[in-house]
């Protein structure tokens, strides 16, 4: 899904990247230059690439270093083993999981819109949202997946359901989290696929929490701010 998203990115700057290229001769420009429509194409030369297309961009350029994985379904090896960022965009499902040899689960994890897994290399492995490995947000320019879910989907100061990390996306501190409904919340060692629970619940309202540096919040149905 995002290496047709990214096609469409490359033709784009293909595009833009045209301004300024027309016949030699400087009447015929002129007289075609001053038609509406010709008016009209300029100004759409001169649009720029959108935050995602350029990031969309940035990620491709990261497959050949096997940094960054596309949606889709890859065997035991294709994807070297590491933590990753796993990022949902328009288009895209929620949906990770890692098999073993045997064809058993390690891990699977709905996502709502971003997390963190551990990917053991051991199986077959099915993603749905794009995998970026954790090194690589320096290249990008980003802190986090957070960081890399708001730039993809044009949102800003996110603070919804989440697998946040520690460090990159938050900040160790107080916080309180609201729910919108039903809502979840776990604090855990690690990513999915390697990771203990230090402290959960179920709850609708609010609570105080305290996150260290390194732990990794699961946020369902609520909202995080920090505490006063």
């Amino acid at each position: 899904m995002l290496k047709k998203i990214l096609s469409y990115a490359v033709l784009l700057s293909m595009i833009f990247g045209l301004t300024g290229c027309g016949s030699s001769d400087k009447k015929s420009d002129i007289n075609s230059n001053n038609s509406p429509q010709k008016q009209e194409e300029k100004k759409e030369e001169k649009k720029e690439l959108s935050e995602s297309d350029k990031m969309i961009l940035k990620i491709g350029n990261l497959f050949d270093e096997k940094l960054a994985f596309d949606t889709g379904n890859y065997i035991e090896g294709e994807i070297p083993s590491g933590e990753y960022a796993f990022v949902k965009f328009d288009g895209s499902g929620s949906y990770y999981s890692e098999e073993d040899a045997a064809g058993n689960i390690i891990d699977n994890e709905n996502f709502s819109s971003f997390g963190y897994v551990k990917v053991y290399s051991h199986g077959n492995l099915e993603t749905q949202g794009v995998l970026v490995n954790i090194t690589a947000f320096d290249k990008l320019g980003v802190k986090g997946a957070k960081e890399l879910y708001e730039i993809l989907n044009d949102k800003k100061d996110w603070n919804q359901s989440g697998f946040y990390k520690v460090g990159y996306d938050l900040e160790p501190g107080k916080y309180v989290v609201e729910s919108t409904g039903s809502g979840y919340w776990a604090i855990l060692t690690g990513p999915v696929g390697s990771n203990d629970i230090v402290k959960n619940d179920n709850f609708n309202g609010k609570a105080k929490i305290n996150l260290s540096k390194g732990q990794y919040l699961e946020l369902y149905k609520a909202i995080i701010y920090k505490a006063e």
